[in-house]
């Protein structure tokens, strides 16, 4: 396991102030602290500002870099990753599926050629003579097109049918892209996490190895007993158990992340980031609306809902008349007089197909296709409902988090001035050794609060960009 340093950079993309106006660009360069207590706003394309994206991003380096910030570690993934590959080809799929479809609309054009070889040859006998039915060698050579001219517009409409699960495909590469893009974000926040955890917790075991030592010295002395001694230790003992379930998480989420950017376990991730920076404000009906303009998930549900519209309009003409024209040219032998001589000819053929009666087939495959459409529609509608409410739950969850750090930050202040004086007290012997580590204590929770409430802000402003569908990977 590889511990490294984090130099400080913004993951959260925030700084300037007020939501745009008419004219600005939508796109403000930060987002910063209204004063406490007032209402939240974020503009929806701000969400995703602020972590040095730029426009076109360089190949996946071949080897693994000394250091990978939040931004290379999606890039890499989303260049790199099976999945990506995998939703693609479907795409490719769906598009030989729609020419396919296409060819529909064309004349369909055979070239046929035959030879036949009779014996005996039937004849007739007349005065002495004998005169063959037909040759013995028999040659025929031609060329049919074979066109349909109507059929109620059916070849149009599996087109356009083919053509949406095109768009379906694609918006799928996109899903894809999307889940995979989170899934190396919270990855990646929670390594920088349990990295500072790791931190937190060497700095309270530092500092019980010095009250430790001042302990020894006092029980030396005179003024302090081995139970004293033996309470700090236990502390430390405890201390390091919980050490070692934050490094088992460590390793587990560095796994991931390693698994999510295709490098061995054994590749060393040294990641720079950092959980400063100034909370969003938020307008949560204007993400609402951006969420079900944009979720993958709503334009997945409005293309079925698009496709079942397809098909019911397919199936509904399921009895309906359709015209075919048929032309043949070519030439064979077998012709009277002259039976081996090879003589042009044609063939010129309209076909009607008209359904009189299929079973009540049409009438079924109707009555599937309305259902399947009413069907997609609450799908979408209920689908509706759900981004509305993962979208309020997720502004919700962005400013508690707010006012945990303020309470999280008030509360480290304070126990860092009770631990100062219970230092002081403890070495005059106004108060007990449990004392000095009950205030030990509190400061390590109030630190691992405020570090918890920084890392719960990060995720839940990830998570709002997530249910908004507003990223820029």
């Amino acid at each position: 396991m590889r511990l490294v340093v984090l130099s400080t950079v913004t993951l959260l993309g925030i700084g300037s102030a007020s939501p745009t106006s008419a004219g600005e660009c939508p796109y403000p360069p930060a987002v910063s602290w209204r004063a406490p207590g007032a209402s939240i706003y974020v503009s929806p394309a701000s969400l995703a500002n602020g972590h040095g994206r730029t426009s076109s991003p360089s190949p996946a380096p071949a080897t693994p870099p000394d250091s990978l910030t939040l931004d290379e570690a999606v890039r890499i993934v989303l260049e790199t990753h099976p999945a990506v590959e995998e939703a693609r080809e479907g795409v490719l799929v769906s598009s030989a599926r729609v020419r396919g479809t296409r060819s529909a609309l064309y004349p369909v054009v055979d070239a046929t050629g035959l030879y036949s070889h009779v014996g005996p040859v039937p004849s007739l006998e007349f005065q002495d003579r004998s005169i063959s039915l037909f040759p013995s060698n028999n040659y025929n050579a031609s060329v049919t097109v074979r066109q349909t001219v109507y059929d109620a517009g059916k070849r149009e409409i599996e087109v356009e049918r083919a053509r949406s699960v095109e768009e379906t495909a694609a918006e799928g590469v996109e899903l894809v892209r999307s889940d995979l893009a989170y899934q190396t974000i919270d990855a990646f926040n929670a390594i920088l996490f349990l990295q500072e955890n790791l931190v937190v917790q060497e700095e309270e075991l530092q500092a019980l190895s010095r009250h430790l030592a001042i302990t020894e010295e006092k029980v030396r002395s005179g003024t302090a007993t081995e139970f004293e001694v033996l309470t700090t230790q236990v502390r430390m003992a405890d201390l390091e158990s919980r050490r070692v379930d934050v490094a088992s998480n460590l390793e587990v989420r560095r796994i991931e992340l390693a698994q999510l950017l295709g490098w061995t376990t054994e590749t060393p991730l040294a990641l720079i980031g950092s959980f400063d920076g100034n909370p969003p404000y938020l307008d949560v009906d204007s993400l609402v609306g951006v969420a079900l303009a944009q979720r993958p998930e709503m334009r997945l549900s409005r293309g079925a809902e698009g496709s079942a519209e397809v098909q019911a309009r397919l199936a509904s003409l399921g009895d309906k008349p359709s015209v075919s024209l048929n032309l043949t040219l070519g030439a064979k032998n077998g012709y009277v007089p002259h039976l081996n001589a090879v003589k042009p000819n044609w063939v010129a053929g309209m076909s009607l197909d008209f359904p009189l009666f299929n079973g009540y087939r049409t009438r079924s495959q109707v009555e599937e296709s309305e259902a399947g459409l009413s069907q997609a529609r609450a799908r979408t509608r209920a689908l509706e409902r759900t981004v509305t409410t993962q979208v309020q739950q997720a502004a919700a969850s962005v400013q508690a988090s707010q006012e945990k750090i303020r309470a999280s930050e008030l509360q480290v202040r304070q126990a860092e001035a009770a631990l100062e004086l219970a230092n002081t007290r403890y070495q005059a012997g106004v108060v007990t050794n449990l004392d000095v580590l009950d205030a030990q204590t509190s400061l390590s929770e109030a630190r691992l609060m405020e570090l918890r409430a920084r890392y719960d802000l990060v995720r839940s402003r990830y998570l709002l960009m997530r249910t908004v569908g507003d990223w820029r990977w």
